[in-house]
């Protein structure tokens, strides 16, 4: 399925109705809409299946979740999945230098909604909202809602993550995450009507 390069106006009305308190905020589009990936995929560092704890046999097409890991949307469960990618439990979000951090979100223990990336330079967190465009928003609450939690919105973050970026070169994560960055880069720039819309 081939990405697609929405309006910058529809893009952008359709992102800040998901997440009211990015009207607030500083934010930008780095992707085009896409619906192979999601956010836990995207952070994990893929972008070429959708990772979510399926739980069916055989497992369909574009669908992964690590093989032992439960298949629940449990805060550990997420955590466990990340632990198979050298990640592990940390207590603050703060950018460190020569590491890698992913946050979880979550509207209760039990409920899992979604994952950001830290940016490799600590410059935000990516986050790939859905089948939207990804995005790079600017502080982890931009992205967080209002209780209660059940229905729209991601809740807010439960737990953060991180690993060293040694771990991530030997896992070959940061060679994927350098071509996807650079894909999107080239999307970017192919597609110059992005920053007359006011979301690059």
């Amino acid at each position: 399925m081939q990405p697609e390069f929405r309006p910058a106006n529809v893009v952008r009305n359709s992102i800040q109705s998901a997440f009211p308190r990015l009207r607030l905020a500083h934010w930008k589009v780095r992707s085009p809409f896409d619906r192979s990936y999601k956010c836990i995929a995207w952070a994990a560092c893929r972008a070429d299946n959708i990772w979510w704890p399926h739980g069916m046999d055989p497992v369909p097409k574009g669908l992964y979740w690590p093989p032992g890991v439960p298949h629940d949307t449990k805060v550990d469960t997420f955590v466990m999945a990340f632990e198979r990618l050298g990640y592990q439990r940390c207590d603050n979000q703060e950018f460190e230098f020569g590491f890698q951090k992913v946050a979880i979100y979550a509207w209760d223990l039990d409920t899992t909604t979604h994952m950001a990336r830290q940016h490799f330079l600590g410059k935000g967190w990516l986050s790939k909202p859905g089948i939207l465009e990804d995005i790079v928003h600017f502080t982890l609450e931009s992205i967080e809602s209002d209780p209660p939690y059940r229905g729209d919105g991601y809740g807010e973050v439960f737990q953060i993550l991180k690993r060293s970026w040694l771990t991530a070169l030997f896992r070959t994560c940061l060679f994927r995450c350098a071509w996807y960055t650079f894909r999107h880069w080239l999307y970017r720039l192919v597609h110059p009507s992005w920053k007359s819309g006011g979301i690059t």
